[in-house]
């Protein structure tokens, strides 16, 4: 899972880029890069201690 630079904040979003965001979830979904809850809480805990 790559880190992002800064977190997105969708209120300050177009709808533009609201929706390419989206599509970027939907394109990595289709590619097969999937996460179980288990593997998303392991990184949250060791990039960002939560």
């Amino acid at each position: 899972m790559k880190k992002c630079d800064k977190p997105i904040s969708v209120e300050e979003m177009t709808k533009e880029e609201f929706d390419a965001e989206l599509q970027k979830g939907f394109d990595s979904i289709l590619a097969g890069r999937l996460y179980s809850a288990a593997e998303v809480d392991a990184i949250l805990k060791k990039e960002y201690g939560i």
